[in-house]
């Protein structure tokens, strides 16, 4: 795909061989017990080594991220200007006008930025930055192994992430930065896991957590949360789990990360705010949730249901995997904007949590760019009705599905084998004599 002629827009080769790479990843996985870890290793290197050394041309991101480490670099904070201000001319290099929506100042919080930074000081190139996310993106791949014991199921889940179509297309390819943040994250659930409250066995009494757990799983969290904001929804049910003493961690370094960038006031937050009142991207409930009172309050609404569910999953104690399964699932379902590599958030849990839906949807959400060819044309994305049927329909349904199934499972499950305290403590009975 990434050596199509043309394939800056979306040719018909281009989405034919991508419907051949959905179907060679179905089969792969239907035969994933066959596979060896090694095998399954050197085919997942073998990829992205094709795709490496290919041109981002589905997205531009990447030159806003070399864009943000170059200004940095020559003493101007990326908060303060959009690439276009006049202040900025001088900075400008050759790939200057491929960088997306220049008028808005930075929307990446400062963990990225700082490790834009640093990879600016190997210079401003695009491979340098690839090598980098998929450095990132091969340590969740270890860290993914470390989240599930059984044999057969932890080479399913790991074939199901190295060798996942969209996974290779949107970071060894265009080159997005997921995988950094996605790796903090799922650092935070493997300490959780080994030495956390979440390492009690199924059905046996919680440890509680030790203060070297509660502290490396808030930070790790916390570093995940610099990159995206996404893991951050975690951060009642962290509390509830390992104290305040790690919620705080979670959003103390965030916060502190931002001190060398907050010389501008307000402005950190402006391409944000930008970000969050105006964008909308190949939305799916969201539009059914904009029906009745458009877009503000769908917004509201939207904002409100992943608020409840962190509430929920806090007040509940789920563990941390469970509770960012759902929180960040629940925000992609009713988010307005929904881009391609957005799923590679959820990607990772789906393949330790078996969420079929979810790995549909990565295959599905791929045809979103099929508006591409007229966006470059006319500077418009076409999205019809159709189209958006058939990106989130058989996912939400396949969702669906599994949601009732698993309820019935849970109903029947004591709540301490699924990561829930029970609300009451049944005394314990005397000793027989």
């Amino acid at each position: 795909m990434a050596w199509v002629p043309r394939a800056s827009g979306t040719p018909l080769p281009l989405l034919a061989l991508w419907l051949v790479a959905l179907a060679a990843y179905g089969i792969a996985a239907g035969r994933a017990a066959s596979w060896s870890p090694r095998a399954i290793w050197v085919g997942g290197l073998v990829l992205r080594a094709g795709l490496l050394p290919a041109v981002p041309t589905l997205s531009e991101d990447i030159y806003r991220y070399m864009w943000d480490g170059w200004v940095q670099l020559n003493g101007v904070n990326p908060f303060a200007y959009p690439p276009s201000a006049p202040e900025l001319a001088h900075l400008r290099l050759d790939w200057w006008p491929l960088i997306n929506h220049p008028t808005v100042p930075t929307i990446y919080p400062p963990g990225a930025q700082i490790v834009f930074v640093a990879l600016g000081t190997l210079g401003p190139g695009w491979l340098v930055y690839k090598l980098a996310w998929t450095a990132a993106d091969l340590l969740a791949a270890r860290l993914l192994t470390g989240l599930v014991e059984d044999g057969a199921r932890r080479r399913r889940a790991l074939l199901l992430y190295l060798w996942s179509p969209l996974l290779l297309v949107e970071v060894a390819w265009s080159g997005h930065l997921e995988p950094l943040g996605v790796a903090a994250m799922l650092g935070a659930l493997v300490v959780a896991r080994r030495t956390g409250p979440d390492a009690a066995p199924a059905g046996g009494p919680d440890r509680g957590p030790t203060r070297r757990a509660a502290r490396g799983t808030g930070v790790l969290l916390g570093a995940g949360g610099s990159i995206k904001f996404a893991p951050l929804a975690a951060v009642p049910a962290l509390w509830r789990r390992y104290g305040a003493g790690a919620a705080a961690l979670a959003l103390a370094l965030p916060a502190l990360l931002y001190l060398p960038y907050v010389g501008v006031g307000a402005r950190v937050f402006a391409g944000l705010r930008t970000y969050a009142d105006t964008w909308a991207f190949n939305p799916g409930l969201f539009r059914l949730l904009s029906l009745p009172g458009g877009a503000d309050v769908a917004r509201g609404v939207a904002g409100a249901c992943v608020a409840a569910i962190a509430a929920w999953a806090a007040v509940r104690r789920w563990d941390l995997e469970r509770t960012l399964y759902w929180t960040i699932g629940a925000a992609l379902l009713v988010s307005p904007t929904v881009h391609p590599w957005y799923l590679l958030w959820i990607l990772p849990l789906a393949c330790v949590r078996g969420g079929r839906g979810w790995i549909v949807f990565t295959g599905s959400v791929f045809l979103a760019y099929a508006g591409r060819d007229a966006y470059l044309a006319v500077g418009t994305w076409p999205e019809p009705a159709w189209l958006r049927l058939v990106i989130h329909a058989p996912p939400i349904a396949l969702l669906a599905r599994d949601g009732v199934r698993d309820a019935r499972v849970r109903r029947a499950t004591p709540p301490s084998v699924h990561g829930e305290r029970p609300t009451s403590v049944p005394p314990t009975p005397p000793p027989a004599p």
